[in-house]
């Protein structure tokens, strides 16, 4: 390793506190403000309380899922009615909580997670209007910190709220103390809530303005510039900003807690720069540009980290890049071990549009391509960046991964199970769920498009989500 090499980002290591401990999703009573919250379930396993999970890659640790599913589908637990937005749940505790819209109010509901029934909802109104006529509901999903659930409206409004009653405890309007100009599609991003000594610290990507910002056209946010807010930490227990870092603008790429090299992160892949940044202190420690020029073009996959180096894939131009982490070629800047050939087909490379890949030994898989039409899911070997296979027909498919498997649902509605196999495209199974008590006349399919949200597996449950139904499948149940 060259001297250039040995400087940057080993320096950074070498004063970074000691002792900190991040985690995604810290455990009731691990800070003096936490309450006990009794636990509704009947079912052993883990919770999936944050975005993609209690690690934030889409992995679950769940054992013994039913292989093959039933020739009609796994088991239909319940379903329920969802409005406008296109988040995932989060559940913990027997508890699930699904963000919405209804009309003119953002609505949070927690639902009995075995059961669907409801144990309280509390609404907001909320103004939101999206740039380029998608709906107008939240894209970000509810983040469960102990006693205490997260929500992060598309108009910007952090709320937290008492996870046995909903009671609203503090919220911050982000667009407005930070003057935040719209992004194209509004708030994506989910909280990332990290512990710092005794202290828990949720984290926002905010990307404020300076006072005055708003481009002349909505659409041209190149004229947009950042100050201070791109990353923001508030006190969990009271509100209140904590610190805040870097002048990036926000994306929808939700940050990531990762331990490097014995040391605690927070990885934020930002509107043009991913950056690492430390937690105790707010200190960004690197930064690395990953974007395509054009303006319309938008990161939303989160950072997937595997030993030192970590994964970013975007689907509008470059696709994706492995850093390393440890070595750098400048202070500051984390050395490239591999990125995407110029110009790659979606099905030659990992071009992931919002959906985050999953790893599994040494393979990573998800959704490739910006479009429905030109997406597939495909296998790529983490050290080449080669594409062991590829599948068409999912449209823009998300993913997680279960065992030796993926659980893929398609945009369509498509739900499969295949083989997280890098020698060939295996699947194992494939079903539209449907509605068992359908009457003549009425639409027995449950998952309609778009299903942009992520799965979440929850003690041997799988939840998905599609336009206007949320549905809940037994996956230990045997064939």
């Amino acid at each position: 390793m060259s001297s250039v090499r040995r400087r940057g980002w080993l320096w950074l290591f070498s004063w970074l506190p000691l002792g900190l401990l991040a985690a995604a999703m810290p455990a009731a009573g691990s800070a003096a403000d936490a309450k006990a919250i009794p636990d509704l379930a009947t079912r052993q396993g883990e919770d999936w309380g944050t975005f993609l999970g209690p690690s934030g890659n889409g992995r679950s640790s769940l054992q013994g899922m039913a292989v093959p599913w039933p020739a009609a589908g796994p088991r239909i637990v319940w379903h329920c009615e969802v409005g406008e937005g296109y988040c995932a749940p989060a559940v913990a505790l027997g508890r699930l909580f699904v963000f919405d819209r209804i009309g003119r109010d953002n609505r949070l509901r927690c639902l009995h997670a075995e059961t669907g029934a409801k144990l309280w909802e509390e609404r907001y109104p909320s103004d939101y209007a999206d740039t380029f006529g998608y709906d107008g509901g939240p894209r970000s999903a509810p983040v469960i910190a102990g006693d205490r659930v997260l929500t992060f409206g598309p108009e910007g409004r952090l709320e937290c709220r008492d996870l046995a009653d909903g009671a609203s405890l503090w919220r911050v309007d982000t667009a407005r103390a930070y003057h935040v100009v719209q992004n194209f599609f509004g708030v994506g991003a989910a909280p990332l809530v990290v512990e710092v000594g005794d202290r828990r610290l949720v984290l926002v990507p905010v990307g404020g303005s300076p006072p005055g910002s708003t481009p002349p056209a909505p659409e041209r946010l190149d004229l947009v510039k950042g100050l201070d807010s791109g990353l923001v930490a508030f006190d969990l227990a009271s509100g209140r900003e904590v610190w805040r870092a870097s002048a990036e603008l926000a994306s929808y790429s939700t940050p990531l807690a990762a331990r490097i090299e014995g040391r605690d992160l927070v990885l934020a892949w930002m509107r043009d720069h991913f950056i690492v940044v430390d937690p105790v202190a707010g200190a960004v420690l690197g930064r690395f540009r990953w974007r395509d020029d054009q303006v319309f073009s938008v990161v939303a996959a989160s950072p997937v980290v595997r030993g030192s180096e970590v994964l970013l894939s975007e689907c509008y131009g470059p696709g994706s890049v492995v850093l390393d982490l440890v070595r750098s070629v400048a202070e500051g800047v984390p050395a490239v071990v591999r990125q995407d050939r110029p110009k790659a087909r979606p099905d030659r490379a990992l071009k992931a549009h919002w959906a985050t890949p999953v790893l599994h030994e040494a393979h990573v898989y998800g959704s490739s391509g910006r479009n429905s039409g030109d997406a597939g899911l495909v296998c790529v070997d983490w050290k080449t960046g080669e594409v062991a296979w590829s599948a068409a027909g999912f449209g823009r498919a998300s993913v997680a991964l279960v065992g030796g498997h993926l659980v893929v649902l398609g945009e369509f509605g498509d739900l499969a199970l295949v083989e997280a196999n890098p020698a060939r495209y295996a699947e194992v199974s494939r079903t539209r769920l449907v509605d068992p008590a359908a009457g003549a006349g009425r639409s027995a399919e449950l998952l309609a498009p778009p299903c942009w949200a992520a799965p979440v597996v929850a003690r041997g449950l799988l939840y998905v989500r599609g336009r206007g139904h949320l549905v809940c499948v037994d996956l230990l149940d045997s064939p």
